[in-house]
C-alpha cells in the first residue's frame, strides 16, 4: 500500500510540474533557512559543554553597588577562590582562578621568534580538575604543580618550536621572566566563552613578586570558578555569602558587596558584566532568530496548503472515481499525507545540499566556525527527521482532509462550486503570511535603523582618526616623552597621548574620597586613567574649570577631571559649584579643577555614569597604567602616518611587534551581535517575502480557476488587462489590509521590548511601518497582475469550454 502511495505522489508530482516546483521550492528555502539558523542558535547554545562537569560549574560575580555606582564583575579578588574552598570544603570539591592583567598582551619569545599574546593566563594547577582540557602530551596532575611552568596549545606549539620537542624547552615572557612548557593540549574549542594559547602555573606570580601573593580584597581581577561537589545545589552556596563577606572582606566595603554563582553554561549568552573575558552572545538575539527561523517555515508549509488547495479541482475527477470505486476518506487522506511527506523528504534533501554549499558563506558571515555534521550528532539526525515529519503533517493535514470531502457525485457530473469552500481558510492562512512579513519588513529597518543610529551616535568625544598602540608592560612606556616628541615632528600626526582603557568600551574603577564623605569610607568610581593632551585629542568639551595642564608638576597630585554626571550624582549645585571641592584619590590629595562635558565612556547599552579622568601620582603607577599609546591624525592620512608611527616603533623598541587598533573600528566590535541579527534578518525578511508571494500566487490561481468562465465572459465583452487586474485585486487588498492592521501594533509591542536593551536608540517612526504596508501591497499587485495577463491572454473558447 505505502509503495502505491509513493507511486502516485510522484506520478501527481510530474503531472503538475509548475506547482510542484513551487511547492517545493518555498518548502526547499523555508528548510534550508531553518536548518542554517538552528545549526548557528546550536553553535550559540553548546558554549562551554565540552566540559564534563559543566553543570557543577559556577563562576563567581562580585557586585559594588555604592549608592548606585559600582560594578557588576565577572571576576573577583586574589584571596577569594582558596578562602572560599577553605571555609566550605562540603560545598566545593574544587576552584581555580584565571589572571592576564585584563587582556594587557605578554611579549613571548623563543630564539628570534616573538610575538605579542593576548591569550595567556595565569591560572591554578587545578584547572585541569575543573575544566576539561584534553591533553596531548604531558601530566595533567603536575604540569603546573611548580612555579615557571606553562602548559600551551598544540597550535602554539607549532607557532614557536615548528618540529621541535616544546617539552622542557623555556619560553621568555615580558623580558624579565622565563617559564617551562610541561605540556601540550589541544586547541580550545571555539565554543567556550574564552580560549587560550597559554596557561602559566598561578605559583609563578609568588615568584615573580618574590615570594609574595596579593592579600588586598578590593583589587578584583582574578575570575574565578568553583567546582561543586555532586548533588550540592548552588542556593546553598549563595546562602553563606552574607556570613563570608563580612568575615573576610574590608569593614567599608561589607555593606556595599554582594557574590553570587553564575552558571558555566549562561555565561555566554546571558552575562554581561564588566571585565568579560570575551564578548558573549545574547539569549534575546537567540530567541528572536528562533521565532524568525519558524515564521519562515510556518510561511513555507502555509504556502504549500494555499497551493495545494487552490490546485484541487484538478485533481477532483480522480478522487471522484477513487470513491466511487470504494475508497474512504481514511486512505484519502493517508494517500495526501503520504504525497506531502515525500515532497518534504525531497525538499529536505534538497536543502541539506543547499546548507553544505551555503555553510562556507554563512560561517563568513556570522564569523563563526560551524559544521553540519549530521550524520555524527544524534541531535541533529532526531530533529531533521522531526522536522521532515512536523513539516509534512502540518502542510498535508488540511488539504488531505479538504480533498478527501469531496461529494463524488457532484463531482463525476462537474459541479464543483460547492467543493471549494475552504476559501475563507485560505484567506486566513493568507493573513497570516503577510503579517509574518510585515513585521519582519519593519523590524529589520528598525534594526538598521538603530545599527545606523549607534554608528553615526554623537558619543561626547572624537572617534575618527583615532588609532591605539597596545603598549602595556612594554619598556617603550619609559621613553613615552621621547616618543611622543618624535610622533608629533610628523605633520600629519595632531596629538598624542595615553590611557589604560580604550574610550567608549571599556573603563575600570578606583578609590576616591569626595568631599563630605568619611574618612574611612571610599567610593569606587569609573575611572580612565589618562596622560595629558587626553581632552584635545578626543575633543572633549570642558564645561567648568580647566582641563588638566600637563606642564604642571602638581596637577597629577593635586587636581581632577570630573563629569557632568558626577557632579548631579553628588549633589553639587552646579558644575561651576564643584570647582575647588575635594576629591581625594589614594594617593593624591585632589580638588577638582575642571568638569567635562557627559560622553558615552562604554557602549550605548547602558547610560552615561559618573566618569572621572584621572592623572597617576608616581612614576610606578603612571608606566602601571599607560597601557595604550594614543594617535590621532588628520583625516584621510592613515597610510601616511602607519609607516612614520612603525619607524618611530622600530627606534625604540626593535624587539617588539608594532600593533595598532582603530578606534572607528572597536567601537564597532561592541554592536558585534546587532550587526550579525540585522544581517540575517535582512536574508530572512527577503526569503519570506519570496515565499509569500508563492502563497499569493496559489490564492490567486485558485481565484482565476474559480473565474475561469466569468474571465471568459468579460473577455468576450470586451474586457481588458487592467479591467481584469481591478477585477481580481479586490479581493486582496482588503487582506493586505487586515494584514496591516493586526501587524502594526504587534511590530510595535515587540520592537520596543528590543530597543529597551539599548540606553540610547532610535525612535519607531512612522515611516518604517508605512514602508512595510507600500511593499506588502506592491507584492500583490505585481502577482495579481501575473496571473492577470495570464488570465487575459488566454483564448476565451477555451475559457468559457473550461466548465
Amino acid at each position: 500500500m505505502f509503495r502505491y502511495f509513493i507511486k502516485i505522489a510522484f506520478r501527481n508530482l510530474f503531472n503538475q510540474k509548475l506547482y510542484s516546483l513551487i511547492k517545493m521550492a518555498a518548502l526547499t528555502i523555508g528548510m534550508t533557512s531553518f536548518i542554517l539558523i538552528f545549526l548557528y542558535i546550536l553553535d550559540e547554545k553548546s558554549y562551554d559543554r565540552q566540559n564534563v562537569n559543566a553543570r557543577n560549574i559556577y563562576r563567581i560575580v562580585s557586585v559594588y553597588d555604592f549608592q548606585g555606582v559600582g560594578e557588576r564583575s565577572s571576576s573577583c579578588p586574589f584571596p577569594l577562590g582558596p578562602t572560599l574552598k577553605m571555609e566550605y570544603p562540603d560545598l566545593i570539591k574544587n576552584m581555580v582562578r584565571f589572571y592576564n592583567n585584563w587582556s594587557t598582551p605578554y611579549f613571548v619569545q623563543y630564539g628570534e621568534k616573538s610575538f605579542n599574546e593576548n591569550r595567556l593566563f595565569f591560572v591554578d594547577s587545578t584547572v585541569f580538575d575543573v575544566f576539561t582540557i584534553p591533553f596531548i602530551r604531558g601530566n595533567p596532575k603536575t604540569s603546573l604543580a611548580e612555579p615557571g611552568t606553562v602548559v600551551i596549545t598544540q597550535s602554539t606549539a607549532k607557532r614557536y618550536f615548528g618540529d621541535e620537542d616544546p617539552l622542557g624547552k623555556s619560553l621568555r615572557i615580558q623580558e624579565y621572566f622565563s617559564v617551562t612548557v610541561t605540556g601540550i593540549i589541544e586547541d580550545p574549542s571555539s565554543q567556550s566563552h574564552f580560549t587560550y594559547d597559554f596557561l602559566v602555573s598561578m605559583s609563578t606570580i609568588r615568584e615573580i613578586n618574590k615570594g609574595a601573593e596579593p592579600k588586598t580584597w578590593v583589587w578584583n581581577p582574578y575570575w574565578t570558578y568553583v567546582l561543586l561537589n555532586d548533588n550540592v545545589k548552588p542556593e546553598i552556596l549563595d546562602a553563606k555569602f552574607d556570613g563570608f563577606i563580612k568575615k573576610y572582606f574590608y569593614d567599608a566595603e561589607k555593606e556595599h558587596i554582594t557574590l553570587y554563582l553564575q552558571p558555566l553554561l549562561d555565561i555566554h549568552l546571558k552575562s554581561d558584566l564588566d571585565y568579560e573575558i570575551e564578548q558573549n552572545g545574547n539569549i534575546t538575539y537567540i530567541r528572536i532568530l528562533t521565532i524568525i527561523a519558524v515564521f519562515i517555515l510556518v510561511i513555507a508549509c502555509i504556502n504549500f496548503i494555499n497551493l495545494s488547495t487552490a490546485m484541487a479541482g484538478r485533481r477532483a475527477m480522480e478522487i471522484g472515481m477513487k470513491k466511487v470505486f470504494g475508497s474512504y476518506p481514511k486512505q484519502m487522506i493517508v494517500q495526501f499525507i503520504s504525497e506531502t511527506v515525500v515532497i518534504c523528504v525531497i525538499s529536505l534533501l534538497i536543502s541539506l545540499a543547499l546548507v553544505e554549499i551555503i555553510l562556507p558563506f554563512f560561517n563568513f558571515f556570522t564569523d563563526k566556525n560551524i559544521t553540519s555534521n549530521y550524520f555524527y550528532d544524534i541531535r541533529k539526525i532526531i530533529i531533521l527527521v522531526t522536522l521532515a515529519i512536523i513539516t509534512g503533517l502540518v502542510s498535508g493535514l488540511y488539504p488531505a482532509f479538504y480533498l478527501s470531502q469531496f461529494a463524488p457525485v457532484r463531482i463525476l457530473r462537474g459541479d464543483l462550486t460547492r467543493g471549494f469552500e475552504g476559501i475563507l481558510a485560505r484567506k486566513i492562512l493568507v493573513v497570516i503570511q503577510f503579517v509574518i512579513s510585515i513585521g519582519l519588513i519593519i523590524g529589520t529597518l528598525i534594526a538598521y535603523q538603530q545599527i545606523r543610529y549607534i554608528s553615526n551616535a554623537d558619543l561626547g568625544f572624537r572617534n575618527r582618526n583615532i588609532i591605539y598602540i597596545p603598549v602595556g608592560l612594554n619598556p617603550i612606556v619609559r621613553h613615552y616623552d621621547a616618543v611622543k616628541g618624535e610622533l608629533l615632528k610628523s605633520p600629519d600626526i595632531l596629538y598624542v597621548t595615553a590611557s589604560d582603557y580604550i574610550i567608549g568600551t571599556q573603563y575600570n574603577r578606583h578609590e576616591f574620597r569626595p568631599e563630605g564623605y568619611p574618612e574611612d569610607q571610599w567610593q569606587y568610581y569609573p575611572t580612565l586613567v589618562i596622560r595629558g593632551d587626553f581632552v584635545k585629542t578626543f575633543d572633549i568639551q570642558i564645561v567648568a574649570g580647566r582641563d588638566y595642564d600637563k606642564n604642571s608638576l602638581t596637577d597629577p597630585e593635586k587636581s581632577i577631571l570630573i563629569n557632568e554626571s558626577m557632579v548631579k550624582y553628588l549633589g553639587w549645585k552646579s558644575n561651576s559649584d564643584a570647582i575647588g571641592k575635594r576629591f581625594k584619590s589614594f594617593n593624591g590629595d585632589e580638588k577638582v579643577i575642571g568638569v567635562f562635558k557627559d560622553f558615552h565612556a562604554g557602549s550605548l547599552h547602558y547610560p552615561i555614569s559618573p566618569l572621572v579622568l584621572n592623572l597617576k601620582e608616581d612614576d610606578w603607577e603612571i608606566n602601571y597604567y599607560t597601557r595604550y599609546l594614543v594617535v590621532r591624525y588628520a583625516p584621510g592620512k592613515l597610510r601616511e602616518v602607519l609607516p612614520y608611527i612603525k619607524g618611530v616603533w622600530d627606534e625604540f623598541e626593535p624587539d617588539r611587534p608594532f600593533e595598532y587598533k582603530v578606534l572607528d573600528n572597536e567601537l564597532k566590535k561592541l554592536y558585534k551581535e546587532e550587526y550579525v541579527l540585522a544581517k540575517l534578518s535582512l536574508i530572512l525578511t527577503i526569503l519570506v517575502i519570496l515565499i509569500a508571494m508563492m502563497g499569493l500566487f496559489g490564492l490567486a490561481s485558485f481565484e482565476v480557476f474559480q473565474r475561469t468562465k466569468e474571465l471568459g465572459m468579460r473577455r468576450v465583452l470586451g474586457a481588458n488587462l487592467i479591467d481584469i487586474s481591478v477585477l481580481l485585486m479586490r479581493k486582496f487588498h482588503k487582506l493586505i489590509l487586515i494584514s496591516i492592521l493586526i501587524a502594526w501594533p504587534l511590530t510595535y509591542l515587540m520592537l520596543r521590548y528590543w530597543l529597551n536593551h539599548f540606553a540610547y536608540h532610535t525612535s519607531l517612526n512612522v515611516w518604517g511601518f508605512i514602508l512595510s504596508g507600500l511593499i506588502s501591497f506592491l507584492i500583490t499587485l505585481v502577482v495579481i497582475l501575473f496571473k492577470a495577463i495570464s488570465a487575459t491572454y488566454k483564448i476565451p473558447v477555451k475559457q468559457l469550454r473550461s466548465e
